[in-house]
């Protein structure tokens, strides 16, 4: 999600990790999501749309912030180190795959509906499903949401001292990509599975409305970036907040350990 592929990869790739993704979730992750989503309902007092959107939000800073630090450490010499112990987050995309599948379940029992595994595996299938010409949109989408971005932050020394527009890009392209998966898996269990309809359609009515949202989510992330590259480790360990823990907790569940974020925890 995070990387961006050219037409001529193998045709099955992105299936294949998507299907291998959708496979590894069970009766344990449902019932997982419905206790995030349960004990939400109680911390926060939201219930119905303002709880669906809350959880769209808090998928969307994760995943976001997994695609930032994936571009950086690919890009700025050393940021690896320092994203796994400030962040809690790896370059893998699964990470993602793995947000967004949990943010369905979430969706699917913040609307009270009970699924089978089977049931929510065609769920998963039907929301997530991407065809090549989608994600020429996210690519282009994400671009222009990622030099918004960097116009806010102009002047920012961190906005000179890291490839900003390239990180920004794949932490907007995640965030694209699981706002338009929570807003589809919530038109299939409000409305039915008739009502997710064409991707394509799903990401232009998204994007026609909610950009700006969009890109201050993204300016939230990015801002995390900066601070981790220009306040070092202690500093962004102490200020990273709920949306980037919660990256590193589904990294931690994912390979079995936990990311160090610099703080003690």
């Amino acid at each position: 999600m995070a990387e961006t592929h050219s037409d001529n990869r193998e045709p099955n790739t992105l299936e294949s990790l998507v299907d291998r993704t959708l496979r590894s979730v069970n009766d344990a992750d449902a019932e997982a999501a419905m206790q995030r989503v349960a004990d939400i309902r109680v911390q926060r007092r939201l219930r119905d749309d303002a709880l669906v959107e809350h959880l769209i939000k808090q998928k969307a800073l994760q995943t976001g912030t997994v695609g930032a630090a994936t571009s950086a450490a690919a890009l700025i010499p050393g940021f690896g180190s320092l994203a796994s112990f400030t962040l809690g987050v790896v370059t893998d995309v699964g990470v993602t795959l793995r947000l967004q599948s949990e943010l369905v379940l979430e969706i699917a029992a913040a609307r009270e509906h009970t699924l089978t595994p089977a049931e929510a595996r065609n769920a998963l299938m039907i929301v997530t499903g991407l065809n090549m010409g989608t994600e020429r949109l996210v690519n282009q989408a994400s671009r222009k949401m990622a030099e918004r971005v960097a116009e806010r932050f102009a002047g920012r020394a961190f906005v000179k001292a890291i490839p900003f527009v390239g990180i920004a890009v794949s932490a907007a392209s995640n965030i694209l990509m699981t706002y338009v998966i929570g807003k589809r898996a919530d038109a299939y269990f409000r409305l039915g599975p008739d009502a997710v309809g064409d991707w394509s359609e799903s990401f232009r009515a998204v994007t026609g409305v909610d950009e700006r949202k969009l890109v201050g989510w993204l300016g939230d992330v990015m801002a995390d970036v900066g601070r981790a590259v220009s306040g070092g480790a202690q500093r962004v360990g102490a200020a990273t907040g709920d949306a980037v823990r919660r990256a590193g907790d589904a990294v931690a569940a994912r390979f079995g350990r936990r990311p160090r974020l610099g703080d003690g925890e």
